[in-house]
């Protein structure tokens, strides 16, 4: 029955072809080729509409990671701290401090950052500029019912003076649960115009721009470069039905007046009522078709004379889905998965096809993620068979799983390997202590004993004396090294500390160290131990290689976590060369942190000293 279908509608074709006349055949064609140039112009458009929107609300995004970031790490709290303290003894600001403002600006690329106390007193700021007192105003209505959250305002356009887009993330300061200060972080408004600004895929006439809530333009206007952005009102129906919650497109008139193909959408996730908008010219888009419409008027003559070629055309027109079905199966075949679906929207044997082809792709294109994830690591990646006979699907997961476990054996294997090193090495040290205290250290003191004993050379007794005290106290300081006392009873901060001292002996570093504790722990001796080793082996390392003058060595045990970090103002290192040629010494403190289920950090420049930060998680390990 369906096949009759089918030939009946080929027959009613070759019918057709006889009785519509030729100027309705040629303006079908028109119509059609409009429609299909029409539509692909406005996918492309919003394909570029899409991607847009997502660069920009995750730049916004990306840049409040990075404050909240530091947020948690309390550099905000600690700039204030000693900004405020300066201001309130009237003494200037401390260069260490401001540079640390200065590299947050340069790495994360922000225009500015403005400390303010919570009465408004700016208490330090990258910019001489004071703004107006309309700003802060429009700044403390956006953040009045939610002060202490982080959020993204736009103070743009207060005063009819000022026409250009600003930005701010607001980042209260915070101590002990507190609000006691406010930064004001300057986004630079250029990294998004930038974005905006790239017209590839968009022609001479093309161009995607920003709307704010009071309907003027954020970004520039490509056609009115001079004019600023605050100037220019764009109330089309685009920007309405994208303030009304919809995204859409249509053909409209822009703000010049111009009629366009229009692409919109709100920009969601970032916190501001803004709306992205993507247009070409009409007369661009369509000029092809335009230019189609003349051609036509000459060939409608000679179709007069070939009615047998339309009649080609057309029947070929009804087997082109027959024909997309083909190539599709032929990419099937070849284990390529086609980038877009077959559209055929019959309901005969081509469109059941169809269903079936379009519903294998979209399987084959979860099979080849999945798979993907698998050779990824990914192995808690989940995964949902076509049926309960997909073999494919059941082998991936039957092969994730086995990789899973083996994944796991190979992970507990080698912490297993990793641990059994460090616990030999630390019974190795503990026996070694034993036996310089035992034997080389009694038999040292056994000899000056004796010296003492002399008589006559008193000059020639003295200097035995003074020889073996160097030797003993050189025995000490070993042994201190290798496994200190004050570690085994007293704890970590009393054996850094002694560590700490027993540098400043033996060195000319000032080291400032300080041991914080937000929350108190029953600290096991393996934390404790990798600790230490691992402060060691940094402070040896700026002996040894770094040519520093001063040391910050700085312990906060957390309520879910111990952080550790050591700064040094020595001649750093290049960190690309540094990790093609690592030393056993940073290689020892990547892993002791690595096997506590932490991690280590390792940042340096060359001449700007070397920075090292270590979390290790409480819960995990106690």
């Amino acid at each position: 029955m369906r096949n009759l279908k089918m030939f009946t509608k080929l027959f009613m074709s070759h019918i057709a072809v006889g009785l519509v006349a030729i100027f309705s055949l040629a303006s079908i064609f028109y119509v059609l080729l409009s429609d299909n140039l029409l539509q692909r112009t406005l996918n492309q458009l919003s394909s570029i509409n899409i991607l847009k929107e997502k660069l920009v609300a995750n730049y916004f995004l990306r840049s409040q990671k990075n404050l909240e970031a530091l947020t948690l790490e309390h550099k905000f709290l600690n700039i204030y701290a000693a900004v405020s303290e300066a201001v309130e003894k009237g003494k200037s600001i401390h260069n260490t401090d401001m540079d640390d403002v200065e590299n947050i600006i340069r790495l994360y690329n922000f225009k500015n950052i403005h400390i303010f106390d919570l009465n408004h007193h700016q208490l330090y700021s990258t910019d001489s500029t004071l703004y107006q007192e309309n700003v802060l105003r429009k700044i403390d209505s956006a953040i009045y019912a939610e002060p202490n959250r982080m959020q993204l305002i736009d103070a743009s356009h207060t005063t009819s003076a000022n026409k250009t887009t600003l930005l701010f993330y607001y980042v209260p300061i915070v101590r002990n649960q507190q609000r006691v200060g406010v930064v004001l972080v300057e986004e630079e408004f250029y990294n998004v115009q930038s974005i905006l600004s790239e017209n590839t895929g968009m022609g001479t006439t093309g161009e995607t721009y920003i709307v704010g809530s009071d309907y003027t333009l954020r970004s520039a206007s490509r056609f009115w470069p001079n004019k600023a952005p605050g100037e220019i009102v764009v109330k089309t129906e685009a920007v309405k039905k994208s303030f009304g919650g919809s995204a859409g497109s249509d053909i409209i008139f822009d703000y010049r007046g111009k009629k366009v193909l229009s692409v919109y959408r709100p920009i969601e996730g970032v916190g501001l009522k803004w709306v992205i908008i993507s247009e070409i010219d009409w007369t661009e888009a369509m000029q092809p078709i335009i230019q189609l419409r003349y051609y036509l008027i000459g060939i409608t003559f000679l179709i007069l004379f070939v009615t047998t070629v339309i009649t080609f055309f057309l029947s070929n027109a009804i087997s082109q889905p027959i024909m997309k079905l083909r190539a599709v199966i032929k990419q099937l075949a070849k284990g390529i998965i086609p980038k877009h679906t077959v559209s055929v929207k019959s309901e005969d044997e081509v469109g059941q096809m169809a269903e079936a082809i379009n519903q294998l792709i979209a399987g084959l294109e979860r099979t080849s993620v999945f798979a993907k994830e698998i050779g990824a690591g990914n192995f808690n990646t989940s995964f949902v068979t076509l049926s309960e006979y997909d073999t494919l699907g059941l082998s991936l997961i039957q092969m994730r799983d086995e990789l899973k476990n083996l994944n796991e054996r190979e992970v507990k294997l080698a912490r297993s390997r990793a641990s059994a090193l460090l616990e030999g090495q630390e019974n190795e040290r503990s026996r070694i202590i034993k036996e310089l205290h035992d034997g080389v250290g009694q038999l040292l003191t056994a000899i000056r004993m004796r010296v003492e004993m002399l008589e006559n050379n008193d000059a020639l007794k003295e200097e035995i004396k003074k020889q073996i005290n160097d030797t003993i106290a050189e025995v000490r300081r070993i042994s201190y090294n290798v496994m200190p006392q004050a570690l085994v009873d007293f704890g970590l901060e009393a054996g850094l500390r002694g560590l700490c001292d027993s540098m400043k002996r033996y060195s000319n570093l000032l080291i400032d160290f300080t041991y914080v504790k937000e929350a108190d722990h029953n600290m096991n001796f393996e934390i404790s131990t990798a600790l230490f080793r691992i402060a060691q082996e940094g402070l040896n390392n700026i002996v040894k290689y770094a040519g520093a003058s001063s040391v910050n060595l700085h312990i906060i045990e957390k309520e879910d976590e111990i952080y550790l970090a050591l700064e040094d103002d020595g001649r750093g290192f290049d960190e690309a060369k540094a990790k093609r040629s690592a030393g056993i010494g940073l290689q020892n403190i990547r892993e002791r942190a690595k096997l506590l289920n932490g991690s280590a950090e390792i940042h340096s420049t060359p001449g700007e000293g070397t920075v090292i930060e270590v979390h290790i998680p409480i819960g995990q390990n106690d």
